[in-house]
């Protein structure tokens, strides 16, 4: 079996992550033929694609997308990338296109039909961008339900200038019905609004989660992980991820300061706050110190971070099925997190961590405090995570379930 990947980039953020891992539990167990286009690689591959190579194409393309944008017009044109996806396409004669995020600047929404042509699309969605006029998230707007867009919704990222979330909605609604199209959502929460969007409710939909490899993603020594990172071993760490915290409207960050001053008030003892990415607080606390990792990449860094954690915190205000939910509970470390999409579906509350409603900061600071005060509790909740990430997120599980799919809308 030939699978095309396509994704803006190959090998940076939650979707590409996800289109890795699905590409490797594929080969692995069921020796697929893989190949991936992106609109942004770094790295030169010999199964990677870039839809548009060298700066001044990349400038060009650019250029327009913003401007394209600023009119109302998203992901309209694109003269370089829209022929090299064509080309990369008809090249590898895949059996299955699986489609991951096309929003981003680089892949034209007509070319759905096109690459249908090709061979069917599934198409994994990452965040709500499908069903909408151009938000990934409408911060539970529901507009969406009557095929309108909300108001404001244009401000909302990928943002447009002028408001055409109407005639976007209705372009999209078109093109998803002349398209041999697939659709997985790995959330139940996503899955369950593609089944009531009027763009996506006559599509073949599927929901299946984020794999990760938890033969591999494991807990390190806990010793061992906060010596390598600088931290006390007897010290209490909490962590979370600080990469663009504050200039995302997503991630949550001045969630997480009221959450951290109200228990910085409530601590009798220091807790040391390790912050994975190029962001720092502001402000100062009393008894919170934070140990900055700067940017991380590497995996096994990352499982270090997870495995020096007693409990990681995940204050999102808008998210679909987090890797890094995973891949801490894959590391045997408690999680907090607020009840926002598919967040729940990871971590099992009073099981696995807690789910916290959206704005509850005390309720959120007192269940910390609380794992804090209870180490046992913390490793009984990491030792559960483990063994759910194992049971309903493991690579193998999540591969059997795609290559199902892919084999059954094969043509022949």
């Amino acid at each position: 079996m030939k699978v095309l990947f396509i994704n803006k980039y190959e090998n940076s953020g939650g979707a590409a992550i996800a289109a890795q891992r699905i590409g490797e539990g594929l080969e692995r167990y069921y020796h697929t033929q893989n190949h991936f286009l992106a609109g942004i690689h770094r790295k030169a591959a010999a199964n990677v694609t870039v839809t548009r190579s060298g700066a001044v194409a990349n400038f060009i393309e650019r250029g327009i997308n913003v401007l394209s944008n600023r009119l109302g017009l998203q992901y309209f044109y694109f003269p370089f990338s829209t022929p090299a996806i064509l080309q990369c396409a008809r090249a590898f004669k895949p059996d299955v296109i699986s489609l991951h995020n096309i929003h981003g600047g680089y892949f034209d929404t007509s070319l759905l039909p096109k690459l249908s042509a090709c061979a069917p699309i599934v198409w994994t969605l990452h965040d709500m961008w499908a069903i909408t006029g151009n938000a990934a998230h409408t911060f539970g707007d529901t507009s969406w339900k009557a095929a309108k867009a909300g108001p404001g919704e244009h401000k909302h990222a990928p943002a447009i200038g002028f408001p055409t979330g109407n005639y976007l909605i209705k372009r999209k609604q078109r093109l998803y019905a002349e398209s041999d199209l697939h659709i997985v959502s790995p959330s139940r929460w996503l899955y369950d609004m593609t089944t009531e969007s009027p763009l996506t409710k006559h599509q073949p939909l599927y929901h299946i989660p984020n794999p990760i490899d938890t033969d591999y993603f494991k807990a390190q020594d806990k010793a061992a992980s906060r010596q390598a990172l600088g931290l006390p071993v007897d010290a209490r760490v909490i962590t979370f991820v600080s990469e663009r915290l504050f200039n995302s409207e997503f991630k949550g960050g001045d969630e997480l300061l009221k959450i951290l001053h109200l228990l910085d008030e409530q601590l009798d003892r220091e807790v040391h706050l390790l912050m994975i990415g190029r962001d720092r607080l502001p402000g100062t606390f009393k008894h919170l110190k934070c140990v900055y990792t700067g940017y991380v990449k590497a995996v096994d860094k990352m499982m270090q971070c997870y495995s020096a954690s007693d409990i990681f915190f995940y204050p999102t205000k808008a998210d679909n099925l987090p890797n890094v939910l995973i891949e801490a509970g894959s590391c045997e470390t408690a999680c907090i997190t607020f009840d926002v999409g598919g967040c729940r579906e990871i971590v099992l509350d009073g099981k696995t961590g807690y789910v916290i409603a959206p704005g509850m900061h005390e309720q959120f600071a007192a269940k910390t405090l609380s794992l804090l005060q209870h180490p046992d509790r913390c490793r009984e909740f990491g030792k559960a995570a483990r063994a759910y990430m194992e049971q309903h997120f493991g690579m193998k599980v999540i591969a059997e379930q795609y290559h199902r799919l892919f084999a059954s809308v094969i043509r022949y």
